[in-house]
């Protein structure tokens, strides 16, 4: 983007200098393939910072950018009070008295054992042998866009914030990809280590926000 640029400040320079008209068409070429790269980045920037009144966008600004960051930095935990009251601010020692705090709080009371686990199968009803093989085949394209369709709007179902808007936008471009990646995922039995992780943005209650039982 730099180097369109550059080329651009210098064919306007040697056209105002000499009047030549032979560059016109050149810097027009310039001007657009700038365009377009400042369009797809905005984009990106508008998809991350949910801003949804793309119509009111008149030209990219460094105002989408700057909402797209604002955005993320009051999602940035920058300080807790350990465990004694201690205030931390390392991003490794956050991490730690959230996974410690959040670990404890949803510790599960279940203790598994062989015996409850039949007692709860016991009775419950069973697929027959000709749906168990259709739940158990291959995805199908149809299979994938029915889910994307009836899926919940303004939601970002992956960490890398695309919504479900944008999937259905683009569904010709990303289907036959996502199809791959979902019967991979459905034969080892493991979905990519990028869809089994999860981004949990905390709500702010009332109180000491760096008390993480008041995040």
């Amino acid at each position: 983007m730099k180097d369109l640029e550059s080329d651009i400040v210098e064919l306007e320079t040697i056209r105002e200098t000499t009047g030549d008209r032979g560059y016109i068409e050149i810097l027009k070429e310039k001007k657009m393939a700038l365009a377009n790269l400042l369009d797809v980045k905005v984009q990106g920037a508008l998809v991350r910072s949910r801003f949804l009144n793309t119509n009111e966008m008149d030209a990219p600004t460094s105002f989408f950018f700057g909402l797209e960051k604002n955005n993320g930095q009051r999602q940035v935990i920058h300080s807790l009070l350990s465990g004694t009251g201690q205030e931390i601010t390392e991003p490794s020692q956050i991490r730690r008295r959230a996974v410690s705090f959040y670990s404890t709080l949803y510790t599960s009371e279940y203790e598994e054992g062989e015996t409850l686990s039949k007692g709860f199968c016991n009775g419950l009803p069973k697929v027959s042998e000709e749906a168990n093989s259709q739940l158990e085949g291959p995805l199908t394209i149809q299979e994938l866009q029915t889910a994307l369709q009836v899926m919940q709007g303004r939601r970002a179902p992956g960490i890398d914030g695309l919504s479900v808007e944008f999937n259905r936008a683009y569904w010709d471009v990303l289907s036959n990809d996502l199809l791959d990646v979902f019967n991979e995922s459905l034969a080892s039995g493991s979905m990519p280590v990028s869809c089994r992780r999860a981004v949990i943005t905390l709500l702010p209650k009332k109180g000491n926000l760096q008390d993480i039982k008041d995040c």
